[in-house]
């Protein structure tokens, strides 16, 4: 487990001018407030981490898992139309 470790949110509800200026989605979970970007801690594979939601039903069966070992961040949402899991 991530014992000693923080959670750090990179990105959580984000208005439409943020959203843009990242270069986000126009359909960005974000937008409605149903999405998070963790930064992934020191010593752990994102894949492990993604393997942990997907074990979460509002993530694995019903959300999104996003993988973005590049900028080192997993994206998590609770879209409910899912699910949806990808690696960028």
């Amino acid at each position: 487990m991530i014992q000693g470790k923080p959670i750090v949110i990179n990105s959580g509800c984000r208005c439409e001018a943020h959203n843009k200026a990242v270069k986000g989605s126009p359909k960005s979970q974000h937008l409605l407030g149903n999405a998070v970007d963790i930064r992934i801690p020191e010593g752990y594979a994102i894949e492990w981490l993604a393997s942990l939601a997907s074990n979460i039903p509002a993530f694995g069966r019903t959300g999104g898992i996003g993988q973005y070992p590049k900028k080192g961040f997993l994206h998590l949402d609770v879209r409910g139309n899912g699910p949806s899991i990808w690696t960028l």
